[in-house]
């Protein structure tokens, strides 16, 4: 088995807040991790998005549930770590993942029938191979922008960012604990 590596740059604004979007509400905000915080959670992020579109779903055992599930900080509602990527996110890391899987077909597949029937001549028999390479496209994704306020989080000593608009209760990302919100 050969391991693909590949690194998927997302897009952070000035600040270093990563945008986020509820798959229940669709209101978006942004996050905020340490560096190897968030290289870990889009790891398992990836992960998941990765087996989902093998068809299967990620097992994950009852302790580290919590761990992988996050709460909407409008809606309070509780989704697992996969399911927070936006449109535009999703979008993007599914044309990459499109790019190495055409280009795996292309060269070991389409690219070897080409050679071994190119260099394959009898008398007898005449095989011709018309295989068509798999179209590749640049993956792209807009500039994360520097929108919405900062709202800290004291219950994990973390900080969000929410609409600007948003004046009701703001439910921590990471814990679920609900703060009103003081203006």
């Amino acid at each position: 088995m050969s391991k693909i590596i590949k690194k998927i740059p997302l897009p952070l604004d000035e600040e270093g807040f990563l945008r986020r979007e509820c798959p229940f509400c669709h209101k978006e905000f942004k996050i905020l991790f340490e560096k190897q915080g968030l290289a870990n959670l889009l790891q398992k992020s990836v992960d998941s998005f990765i087996a989902e579109l093998k068809g299967k779903k990620a097992n994950l055992s009852e302790n580290s549930k919590s761990e992988n599930e996050f709460i909407c900080p409008y809606c309070g509602q509780r989704a697992p770590s996969n399911d927070w990527w936006t449109r535009e996110q999703a979008s993007y890391i599914h044309n990459i993942f499109k790019n190495i899987i055409a280009k795996a077909v292309n060269e070991n597949l389409i690219n070897s029938f080409k050679e071994s029937f190119q260099s394959f001549r009898s008398d007898a028999v005449s095989i011709k191979f018309e295989g068509k390479e798999m179209e590749q496209h640049e993956p792209r994704i807009s500039p994360e922008i520097n929108d919405m306020k900062i709202f800290d989080l004291p219950c994990c000593q973390r900080k969000i960012k929410i609409e600007e608009n948003w004046h009701n209760k703001v439910y921590c990302f990471f814990c679920g604990f609900p703060h009103e919100y003081k203006k």
